[in-house]
Order: structure tokens, then C-alpha cells, then sequence
């Protein structure tokens, strides 16, 4: 069993003010270095980990047991959301982009309203639980991750990802499938331990 630390470990981030997080839970970890835009729109739960150097601009809901490795980038603006459910992981320099603008007939740039982004898209990121994303891929808007879906390094996930499923490659395909009576079996131990 994991022994609950009492109350979170911030090691003195210079970037904002942890206590306007929407919430946070015990034994989180965050970075001296991360960056979070909009710290009253992110709620963290138990037993999370975000590495320094890591960047968040988007409403975020962490649940418990998340680790997000240094390097990560969290876009897509205030009216964009990303969800990672228990036990998901990013690897480092993973982009999870919520929102995108439009490249063809919109500027592109946060500093304009809307109406001259063209067809800007704002969207969500889910990933359910058991879900892993490689080292330096690349999640695009409106993506969803079934539980214990992943990515492999270098991957580009412009579609939802099957349960249970690895794939890599741009764009992503399925490689194979992952044992998840294996990663059940470890969770139930490691609730027992």
C-alpha cells in the first residue's frame, strides 16, 4: 500500500501560486519549474508527480496516481480541457494540444478574438486509466484514450485510441494488444501492498 504523505510537497515553484489550484490533493509533487497559465482551472488529486520544465495552459483534471515527466506541454487554452484518469502517464516532452488553431484562413495567435482565428478548434483530451503516452508524441483536439490505451514514442494521436491498445507511428496504428489482466492483477497487489 502507498503510505500517504500529509499534505503536498511544492518545491517552491517560481511560476505561480499553488494554493490558487482548483484543488489538490495528499503527496503531490510538483515542480519547481512548471508552468500552469490558469492555476484556478487545474484540480489534482492524490499521488501525483508533475516534473519541472512542464507547461500547462488548459483547464486539467488529474485524478490520483498520475505522473507527468518533465518536459510535458498542456495546451489549449482556457476553454479547452484535458482529463487524465488514474495510473496515465506521459513521458517526457509529450504535447497534448486541446486546441489547434487554423493554419489556413485564421491567424494564429491567442492574441486575437475568436471570430479572427478562422476555424480554430477547441476541443478535449481524455485519457482513461491504465493510459501511457510515449516519450516526444503528439495528441491533437477531440482525442480520447479508452482505458489502458498508449502510444508509443514518437507518435501522432489524431484519432481515438481502442482499449487496450498499443500503437505508434505517424499517425499512430495498433501494434498490438497490452495484457491488461496483468496490469489488473498489479494494481489489486499494489492496493494490497
Amino acid at each position: 500500500m502507498l503510505t500517504p504523505i500529509k499534505q503536498s510537497f511544492n518545491m517552491g515553484n517560481i511560476f505561480f501560486d499553488t494554493n490558487k489550484l482548483k484543488s489538490c490533493g495528499k503527496n503531490v509533487i510538483i515542480g519547481k519549474t512548471v508552468r500552469i497559465r490558469y492555476p484556478g482551472f487545474v484540480e489534482i488529486g492524490d499521488n501525483v508527480i508533475i516534473d519541472d520544465f512542464t507547461y500547462i495552459s488548459t483547464r486539467l483534471k488529474l485524478h490520483s496516481n498520475v505522473h507527468i515527466s518533465a518536459g510535458c506541454k498542456i495546451i489549449g487554452g482556457s476553454k479547452a480541457f484535458v482529463e487524465m484518469k488514474e495510473f496515465s502517464t506521459l513521458a517526457p516532452n509529450v504535447v497534448l494540444s486541446a486546441g489547434s488553431d487554423d493554419y489556413i484562413g485564421g491567424i494564429a495567435t491567442p492574441m486575437v478574438p475568436m471570430k479572427f482565428k478562422g476555424n480554430a478548434v477547441i476541443g478535449t483530451i481524455i485519457l482513461n486509466k491504465h493510459c501511457i503516452i510515449g516519450a516526444g508524441s503528439v495528441v491533437l483536439p477531440n482525442v480520447i484514450f479508452d482505458e489502458g490505451a498508449c502510444i508509443g514514442a514518437l507518435s501522432l494521436a489524431n484519432k481515438n485510441i481502442n482499449k487496450w491498445e498499443l500503437h505508434a507511428g505517424i499517425p499512430a496504428k495498433i501494434i498490438k494488444k497490452r495484457n491488461k489482466e496483468k496490469i489488473f492483477s498489479l494494481e489489486k497487489e499494489l492496493g494490497e501492498s
